[in-house]
């Protein structure tokens, strides 16, 4: 009979703790290129959000200024501030609709709805005055920041339809104005010093929506440039106060983009040129 004991390899403490010690490194390794994975994937979705809105914004920059009607160039008034929040207004031509419908007196004496439409309108382009009214700043932390501010762009259709109820929703700083450009140098309600204040926008009704352009929106400024396109150094300039009867040969708009998140902190900066030489 053999009474010859078995013997078993096994591994040996130090083996133990090398391996373990393999494996807490080659975690900690994969932990953090999941975590630069995530980051990336983030920062990505943050950057094609600041793009969408890129493009929007200039999209709609192009096509309101290549309709600036050049007849009445003084109607073309900005303002630069010492803050980075300038205002824009002019009249342009084109096919415009309101947001909204209206209440109007029918022929048989009966209210309805109607879309307002029109061949011209003021637009004005600048930041809310402040883009949560009602919100308590105690109660909301994010107030106030560079990605909760708001881009407005106010389109005011000039029309000439003018029945009693009608006239009593017309108003210089709304979706409608019962008015005509030849009208405007003399109606006193249309006071363009009036209408380049940055306007007040409470996201949360529905009167407001309409002049929503887009969110995430800080230091908007405006430059302009009124002497040879084509040389090869533009001397842009910034130092009108108040409300400006200039019609330059070129604009160059300046903003900050950020995303919802708050993914990219300082935000994305772009320049952005119109010209309106003819």
């Amino acid at each position: 009979m053999n009474n010859k004991l078995r013997t078993y390899k096994a591994f040996t403490l130090i083996e133990l703790l090398v391996a373990m010690g393999i494996l807490a490194m080659v975690l900690s390794f994969a932990s953090v290129i999941f975590r630069v994975c995530i980051d990336s994937h983030r920062t990505a979705i943050a950057n094609a959000e600041i793009m969408q809105k890129l493009r929007a914004i200039t999209d709609q920059l192009n096509d309101d200024f290549k309709a600036v009607i050049g007849t009445y160039r003084n109607r073309l008034d900005f303002q630069t501030r010492n803050v980075n929040s300038d205002s824009i207004v002019f009249f342009a031509n084109g096919d415009f609709q309101s947001v909204r419908q209206y209440e109007y007196l029918k022929p048989n004496g009966t209210n309805a709805l109607k879309t307002v439409s029109g061949n011209v309108a003021s637009i004005y382009y600048g930041q809310a005055a402040d883009p949560y009214p009602n919100v308590d700043p105690n109660t909301d932390p994010f107030k106030g920041e560079p990605k909760q501010k708001l881009l407005v762009r106010r389109q005011t259709i000039l029309t000439s339809y003018s029945d009693g109820l009608f006239k009593t929703q017309s108003n210089p700083l709304g979706e409608f104005y019962i008015s005509s450009l030849s009208k405007s140098y003399v109606d006193p309600n249309l006071d363009v010093d009036a209408l380049i204040v940055r306007p007040s926008l409470d996201p949360h009704l529905e009167q407001d929506l309409p002049m929503y352009m887009a969110k995430g929106v800080d230091n908007f400024t405006i430059e302009w440039f009124d002497g040879n396109i084509n040389s090869s150094q533009i001397q842009w300039q910034r130092s009108i106060v108040g409300s400006s009867n200039i019609f330059p040969k070129a604009l160059k708009f300046t903003f900050t983009l950020y995303d919802s998140k708050g993914i990219i902190k300082e935000g994305r900066t772009f320049t952005h040129i119109v010209y309106l030489d003819d």
